[in-house]
Formats: structure tokens, sequence, C-alpha cells
């Protein structure tokens, strides 16, 4: 599979910068010397066996800020793609792509390296680099991202308890598109079926109470506007939030920063500007978090011109809530006017995205079969506009006319089990009320798995 990635991803990534299982962060290093080698190929086999990410390099991982000490004289030619392709090629025992971009900051060219998805037997180091007798990479060691007690990942050999990870990565990567299996074998009808015996019946109650928690995080969200002068944002542009709940709840104990290293680190960052982001590393100190009444609560307000133009509020919460409002990207961009349109392709994108990261929060604090996520959306400021695919033009979408309405809201549950292949249909329903607002529309379900698959393969 070849692997991309774009400039203004690369910039987000460096910019933005946020450490976690997907993506480690290094000082410069020397591509030309053993260490520099050996810190390459093992970031490189431990994302390969995490299914991809990004390694991001000439920034401090603790402060998040640029550093000089040991940067090259010629960035571009010392992590020109050939040089890093040829240590993964002599020290992978199984060769993968790599893609190389050079995202900027302050005037400053830093190396961005891309590694693949779609894992299907984990690598090992092929053999042995020694300097001064020390091994710097142990021949057969199969490296992989994991996270420590602090929940702080890192890159190091697989222990027992990694396996299990390792494995099911692997699995899910030789398996079958689920969804596709369903309809084609079950029919619409039977996926229905097949969708409340696995847990896709839904509770009104829990749909009540799960709306309410959304209710009382947005009306912190109001507040957090008020506080920072853009009290009227959310009545000017349009905007969704999503809150996940943990059924049952996380069991208390852990401290604050314990479990904000937990979330940071298990977020796969599927794209520049995450869900459920974590902006300890921002350079504004009011856009990072900070705990309010005992919850993680963050908003980073960007109006003005350039790649980070957004407006988020977040709250993560340790029993096991985390929301997110966030304005429309319709409404940000320079492609198309504001408050006229809405692209389904990329909201859509954006609903897999928060059920897919929230399958990865779940699995982090060790969620299984019994805990059910509940997902809350609401999309406000929606009327006369009108679906248009601006952000890909390769996607069409006939005209269905204008939004019959403001607002539209919707819910699913989801086992916090189910494998991230067949989440398009838990997608499809959890949007079915908004797209509906257009003369009763549905997104397809076909295109809703194929915006899956370019999720999961980082292909926005």
């Amino acid at each position: 599979m070849t692997v991309d990635i774009s400039q203004e991803f690369a910039d987000r990534l460096v910019n933005s910068p946020s450490e976690g299982l997907n993506v480690e962060i290094k000082r410069w290093i020397d591509p030309s010397e053993p260490s520099g080698i050996a810190k390459i190929a093992i970031a490189c086999m431990a994302l390969r066996n995490r299914n991809g990410g990004y390694l991001v390099i000439g920034l401090d991982n603790e402060s998040m800020e640029p550093v000089d000490d040991g940067k090259p004289h010629n960035v571009r030619a010392s992590f020109h793609i050939d040089i890093i392709q040829q240590i993964i090629s002599k020290y992978a025992s199984v060769a993968f792509e790599v893609a190389v971009a050079f995202a900027k900051r302050s005037e400053q060219e830093f190396p961005v390296i891309a590694i693949g998805s779609g894992v299907r037997a984990p690598v090992a180091a092929s053999k042995e680099l020694s300097l001064a007798g020390k091994p710097l990479i142990r021949q057969h060691a199969v490296y992989f991202r994991t996270l420590n007690a602090s929940g702080v990942a890192g890159s190091s050999p697989a222990r027992y308890s990694d396996w299990a990870d390792i494995v099911e990565i692997c699995f899910e990567n030789r398996e079958a598109d689920i969804g596709r299996f369903l309809r084609r074998h079950l029919g619409a009808e039977g996926t229905s079926s097949f969708l409340e015996v696995a847990g896709g019946k839904q509770s009104l109650s829990k749909r009540e109470e799960t709306f309410a928690k959304l209710n009382t995080h947005q009306e912190r969200m109001l507040e957090a506007l008020a506080g920072r002068g853009q009290g009227l944002l959310g009545q000017q542009m349009g905007s969704w939030s999503v809150l996940l709940q943990f059924d049952p709840p996380l069991p208390p104990g852990g401290s604050a920063h314990d479990f904000l290293n937990t979330v940071g680190s298990a977020n796969p960052q599927y794209t520049g500007w995450p869900v459920w982001l974590d902006s300890r590393g921002f350079h504004r100190e009011e856009d990072r978090p900070r705990l309010v009444d005992k919850v993680w609560q963050s908003l980073v307000l960007n109006l003005g011109g350039g790649w980070g133009k957004h407006a988020d509020f977040y709250r993560f919460d340790r029993h096991g809530e985390f929301y997110l409002w966030r304005v429309l990207e319709d409404d940000l961009t320079d492609k198309v006017k504001p408050g006229k349109y809405i692209d389904p392709g990329l909201m859509m994108y954006r609903v897999l995205e928060a059920i897919t990261v929230g399958l990865a929060f779940a699995k982090a604090f060790g969620r299984g079969e019994e805990t059910t996520l509940l997902f809350a959306f609401r999309w406000s400021n929606l009327e006369q506009r009108e679906l248009d695919p601006w952000a890909d033009r390769s996607r069409y979408f006939s005209s269905h006319g204008k939004a019959m309405g403001a607002t539209a809201e919707g819910y699913v549950e989801i086992p916090a089990d189910t494998p991230l292949e067949a989440v398009a249909i838990y997608a499809q329903a959890a949007t079915q009320e908004l797209f509906e607002l257009w003369d009763g529309w549905e997104y397809p379900l076909p295109a809703a798995e194929q915006q899956l698959d370019r999720l999961l393969k980082r292909r926005l």
C-alpha cells in the first residue's frame, strides 16, 4: 500500500504536537550514525506494529518546542526518503513503505516520517546493530508502541502483555470488510437484526441520560466561550458536538495527570487535528487543558487565517465521559461561503473518527465486552444549508435541496470490543436524523465504509 502524507497534515503534527501510541516525537538525530539509525528503525517498526503512525523529528518530547541541538545543516538531504527507506529495509524483517514530509514551524523545517497501516504479521528486527559492544537494535526483537503505568507512550521490545494487542491488530488487518460481508449475506433487514443482537438495540433511558449529560457539558462550553469574549460564536456558526459515555463508568482511582496521559497517548490521531485532542503542547497557555471541578477542560480558539483555524471545546471526565464541541469546518474554510453548505463526506469522516477514537480509549482503559460506549451527537445552525462535497470533489452527491431544519441529533450504543472495521453501520445510524434534513436522504452504507477505510489508513 502506498503511504502518503499531506503538507497540511504534517504542518499540524509539528505545530500542534501531541505524542501518543501512533505519534512519536524525537529531538534531532543523525540518520548516518548508529544511534540515529537505531532510533529511526525502532520507532518505525514500533509504529508499524501499532498499525501505522508518524515519527516527528526536531521537537522536545516533553515541552513540544523546537530544539536546535543536533540539527543537520541540510534537513531535506539528511532525511531523504531513500535514506529512511534504506534503514527500514535493512533492519525490518518485513519490508514496508514509509513517506517523508517536511513541515514548517517558525520558518524552520522538521521531518515527519509516515508509516502506513495494514500490518498483517509482526515486524521484527532482522539483524542486530551495536555500538562499542552495546546493542542498539536487538535481532529478533518485536518493537511496539505501548503505554507505561502513567499512561505515557513509548517504543520498546514487546512485553508479554502487549502480544494480545499485536495479534488483534494483525488479525483485524487480515479480516475481510465486515460491513460489506453483513450487507452482502444478510441484507438490510438482516443487518439490522444482527445489530440488535450485537448490542445495537438502544435504551430510551440511556439515551435521555446521555443527552442530559451532553447538555451539562454544553453549558460549560457556553460559559468558556463567554469567558474568552466569544459568547455569540455558537449562534453565529454551525457546529457539531459529541458526548461519549462509558457504561458502566470507569472505576475510581489514578491521578488526574495519569488519566490525561492515557487519553492523549491512546488517541490514534487519524487526522492532523483529531477529535478529543490533547492540547498540552499548544503554544498558547489559554488553549491548554486545566482542571475545572475535577474535569479536564480546554477551549482551543484560532479564528484567524492559516491552517490552524479552529474552534473546539473539550471536557474529559475520569468517570469515562468525553465531550467535544467543534465549529463546522464548512464555516471555517476559505473554499466555500460560511453558513451555506455542509460536506456530507467530511461529516461522516468526523463521526467515524469519533467512534473509532472512542473504541481506542476503551481499549486503553482495559474495557471490553462488559462495557458499552454511548455516543450522543448534536448538530446546530443547519438551516438552509446545501450538501456540497467541497473537501473532496471526487465524491459526488446529488442535490437534495436545502436543510429542512436547524438542528439534528443522533445516538448509538456500541460494545467496547467492536472491531474497527464494523463501525460504518453505527456511523450511518448516528447520522440518520442529520442527513434526513435534506429531503429524507440517507448516507449510503458503501460510501460510509469507503470513508472508514480511508480513515483507518489515515487518508483524508
